[in-house]
């Protein structure tokens, strides 16, 4: 027969329910501050590309009028083009889906002649659009457009 060595198991503790307390709650508060982090990093991206695709719907505005003729800019007045007055001021509003914003365009003529079509005409573009829980935002942008010779 082999005499094996006797183990004293009675040293030996495994962990009590008090150190599984204390690693339980220093887990909980290492997740709720990652996630919270991560969470924070979501909606700083979604605000991101809110205001990325609002850039995006302005530059295809004043592209596009800029792309297009002079006319197509004083028909906005619904008058006469020698009859628009100086500083006198026509607007209108453009919705966006994508962006979830609302584009209010203000177009001012500028004139030199009492008489004479409008020689530029300064094109404002007021954007409000929604940042979710963030509030809402509101910023402009401002541009002239001038008359062919």
């Amino acid at each position: 027969m082999i005499n094996l060595p006797k183990i004293n198991l009675s040293n030996e503790r495994g962990s009590g329910l008090i150190e599984n307390l204390v690693s339980l709650s220093m887990l909980a508060i290492v997740i709720t501050s990652v996630s919270s982090a991560i969470l924070l990093t979501m909606h700083g991206n979604a605000s991101s590309r809110t205001y990325t695709s609002v850039l995006a719907d302005v530059q295809s505005i004043v592209d596009s009028l800029r792309h297009g003729t002079y006319t197509q800019i004083l028909d906005k007045f619904n008058s006469n083009y020698n009859s628009i007055s100086n500083n006198q001021i026509v607007s209108e509003n453009v919705r966006s889906s994508e962006s979830r914003a609302i584009y209010t365009l203000t177009y001012t003529a500028i004139k030199r002649s009492a008489n004479a079509i409008p020689d530029a005409i300064k094109v404002r573009v007021n954007i409000s659009h929604s940042r979710g829980h963030l509030g809402n935002s509101t910023s402009a942008f401002e541009t002239i457009i001038a008359g062919s010779t």
